[in-house]
């Protein structure tokens, strides 16, 4: 069945209302949409033709969204995703960020080395942790490998700098460094590294 477009209104920013009919049906769609989709006000249109337009401006309210949230930062996909499908279904937000990789504004791969190296170096997380991390947040296992296996920091280096940073004075007798072994293991160190970091930390202090 065809309805014919009525009446266009401005509702918001470059948001429309159209009218179609005699104003029984009334849908929103972006400016962009409406105008690349060859219709104009008192075009018919059938149900497929409006399918494909609300799919359509769908995608394009979804794409906007997502570049709305990588001024603010990188993004994992797998993350965006997630976080697009708060406002659409997982296709739609799927596509958008299948296409946003394809050109380069979505990059897994150059996300979890600016990760890693971030982890590293200002929160002094052991490679394991690093890993679990860069998982949690859609990396592909092997990319997020790629990228623990790239940093030049070792565990030992970074645990010894987290007992610099905050464990200081906190190793003068048996038990306080008992507690800061274990502060370190619950950080995601191995207990090798820990045995090593706090003997090294200790002759430091002493």
């Amino acid at each position: 069945m065809c309805m014919k477009i009525t009446a266009a209104k401005r509702i918001r920013g470059q948001q429309y209302a159209l009218t179609l009919g005699d104003g029984d049906e009334t849908i929103e769609i972006d400016r962009a949409t409406f105008d690349h989709s060859g219709l104009r006000i008192g075009s018919d249109i059938d149900g497929a033709q409006l399918e494909a337009l609300l799919q359509t401006a769908t995608y394009n309210r979804v794409r906007s969204r997502a570049l709305y949230y990588l001024t603010d930062r990188d993004y994992a996909a797998g993350e965006l995703v997630t976080k697009l499908c708060r406002m659409t279904d997982r296709e739609t937000a799927t596509a958008v960020v299948e296409r946003l990789c394809e050109v380069g504004l979505v990059n897994d791969r150059a996300y979890a080395a600016r990760q890693a190296q971030n982890m590293a170096e200002y929160r002094f997380y052991p490679r394991r942790r690093i890993l679990q991390e860069l998982r949690a947040k859609g990396i592909d296992r092997d990319i997020a490998e790629e990228a623990v296996a790239a940093l030049e920091t070792e565990d030992f280096e970074l645990a010894l700098a987290l007992l610099r940073k905050k464990y200081y004075n906190k190793l003068s007798d048996d038990a306080a460094r008992a507690r800061t072994a274990a502060a370190l293991a619950r950080y995601g160190f191995g207990y090798d590294t820990v045995r090593r970091a706090v003997e090294a930390a200790t002759e430091e202090e002493s």
